[in-house]
């Protein structure tokens, strides 16, 4: 009687001691992170986001860019925001692909590279991101090295931003005095026809 009962509690024993504990998920760590953040927290946000990341979340690549931008619980580098942007950009994530074009255009953490943040502003832009959008539409208005004027696309990016910020209509507006008929027809039509374009998953 007494046998059977040792070799169960041993098994229980057994069990307990070889049983795998709950682990947070990447996606979790990321929420727990960005509760951390918001309190001020940044210690703990810096571990669970990048716990986080390396479990590949975007959204946590792209807060510890924000953290090395800002310097919020670190000393701030803009050649590590640089790293993380860069990392988060290449998984599609529109806020992080803003955020690296901004480094590009204003020369942070890299040399000046108007191309390069066309690049990604128009990666943001065409999942519908209107800051990305309506710094198109600047760039597009004057031309910068490397990008030349183009008022087709500077009115069409304005036009897309229009739809949440009411002055990238007024600017789209006053482009029209410098177009030529046919350049404001096309430019239309790349509004008319344009779809946001997602990142796979």
């Amino acid at each position: 009687m007494t046998k059977p009962i040792r070799l169960l509690f041993a098994g229980m024993i057994c069990a307990g001691l070889f049983a795998s504990p709950v682990l947070a998920t990447p996606d979790q760590d990321a929420q727990a992170a960005f509760a951390a953040d918001n309190k001020g927290d940044y210690p703990t946000a810096m571990k669970l986001y990048q716990s986080a990341a390396a479990g590949g979340v975007p959204y946590a690549m792209f807060n510890l860019g924000v953290m090395y931008f800002d310097g919020k619980g670190v000393e701030r580098s803009y050649i590590n925001a640089m790293k993380w942007y860069t990392m988060a950009s290449e998984k599609g994530y529109a806020q992080a692909q803003y955020a690296l074009g901004t480094m590009y255009e204003q020369g942070q953490g890299v040399k000046k590279n108007a191309p390069e943040a066309v690049k990604w502003y128009t990666a943001a832009g065409n999942q519908g991101l209107m800051p990305a959008q309506q710094n198109l539409g600047v760039i597009y208005t004057t031309g910068a090295e490397g990008v030349p004027l183009n008022l087709v696309q500077a009115h069409f990016w304005f036009n897309l931003a229009s739809k949440e910020n009411s002055s990238a209509g007024s600017r789209r507006d006053r482009l029209k005095a410098k177009m030529t008929p046919a350049q404001i027809a096309e430019a239309e039509k790349l509004f008319k026809d344009w779809k946001p374009v997602f990142p796979k998953k």
